[in-house]
C-alpha cells in the first residue's frame, strides 16, 4: 500500500510533462498531495508557476513603457504650454491685468522641468526590465534543486491569511482581494522549496542566484515552518516568511530532507516526535 494509502506526505522533486492543458485542470482539482507512488498528479507545478510570473513581469515591462511614453508625452505638451502661456504673457502691455495667464509659466516651467528629469530614468528603467524579462529567468535557479509539496484545507486558509495580511502593512487593492478569494475558494496551494528561492503558489516568488536562506525553526504548535533570509538577501517585510505545513509533514525525517535541501540548520525546538 502506497504512503498515501498510509495518510503519509513525502516530499518529491517535481519532473516535466508536455501536457499544460491536462496539467492545468490538475493543478485546478487535484486532490492528492505530492507524493513518490502517486500516479495522476500534476508534475509540472513549477512550469505553470512560472508562466503565472513570467506574465507577470510581463505587464510590469509593458507597464513601465507606458508610464516612459506618458512622461515624454506630457513632458512636450507642458513644454508647449509653458512656451506659449510665457509669449503671450510677455506681449501684453499689462501684466498684472492677466496675473492668473503669467502664474502659469510657473506651474509649466515646474512639470516640464520635473518630467525632463524623470523620463531618462524612467527609460533606463524600462530597459532594464526588458533586459531582465527577456534574459533572465529566476525560475532557472531553483528548478534543477526542489522539493515541492501541497497545502490544502486551514493550513492554506491560514498561509493565505498570513501572506494578505502582511500585504496590508504595504498596500491592497481590488485585484488583490480578488485573488485573495479566488484563491480561498480553490481550497489548497502548492510550495516550493529551494535553496535559491521560495515559491508559494501564485502568492511570493523570492529567488536568487546564491543561497537565500540562513536557517529555519518549526513551531510544532502550529504547523509552521518559520525561514529567515540571509541578510544580503533581506527585503523591508521578507526578512522572514512562515510557511504552514500539512501535519503529517511535521516529523524529523521531513525535516531532515528540507535540511539537507536547503543547506540550513532547523531548529525543530524539541517537539517533532522521532522518526522511525
Amino acid at each position: 500500500m502506497s504512503d498515501e494509502h498510509n495518510g503519509n506526505l513525502n516530499l518529491i522533486p517535481i519532473s516535466t510533462v508536455d501536457n499544460q492543458h491536462y496539467l492545468r485542470i490538475l493543478l485546478q482539482s487535484s486532490p492528492s498531495t505530492i507524493s513518490f507512488e502517486t500516479a495522476n498528479i500534476p508534475r509540472d507545478i513549477l512550469d505553470i508557476l512560472n508562466e503565472v510570473y513570467s506574465n507577470r513581469r510581463h505587464r510590469q515591462c509593458i507597464h513601465m513603457s507606458y508610464f516612459t511614453l506618458l512622461s515624454m508625452t506630457l513632458a512636450v505638451f507642458f513644454w508647449i504650454g509653458y512656451w506659449l502661456s510665457y509669449t503671450r504673457c510677455h506681449n501684453i502691455k499689462n501684466p498684472e491685468s492677466n496675473a492668473f495667464l503669467c502664474d502659469l509659466i510657473i506651474i509649466f516651467e515646474v512639470l516640464t522641468f520635473t518630467l525632463i528629469g524623470i523620463s531618462p530614468v524612467m527609460i533606463v528603467a524600462t530597459v532594464y526590465l526588458w533586459i531582465a524579462y527577456s534574459c533572465y529567468n529566476p525560475f532557472d535557479s531553483i528548478r534543477d534543486n526542489f522539493l515541492g509539496f501541497k497545502i490544502e484545507g486551514e493550513q492554506w486558509k491560514k498561509q493565505l491569511d498570513y501572506y494578505y495580511q502582511k500585504k496590508k502593512t504595504r498596500y491592497f487593492n481590488c485585484l488583490r482581494c480578488k485573488q485573495q478569494k479566488e484563491l480561498h475558494e480553490r481550497g489548497h496551494g502548492y510550495i516550493i522549496l529551494s535553496p535559491h528561492g521560495i515559491v508559494i503558489d501564485e502568492l511570493l516568488m523570492f529567488t536568487g542566484k546564491k543561497k537565500i536562506i540562513r536557517d529555519g525553526i518549526v513551531l510544532d504548535d502550529e504547523k509552521m515552518l518559520n525561514l529567515t533570509f540571509n541578510r544580503t538577501c533581506q527585503r523591508p517585510w521578507r526578512n522572514q516568511i512562515s510557511i504552514y505545513l500539512p501535519e503529517d509533514l511535521i516529523n524529523r525525517q521531513t525535516m531532515e530532507e528540507i535540511t539537507e535541501l536547503l543547506k540550513i540548520s532547523i531548529n525543530t525546538n524539541a517537539l517533532l516526535p522521532p522518526c522511525f
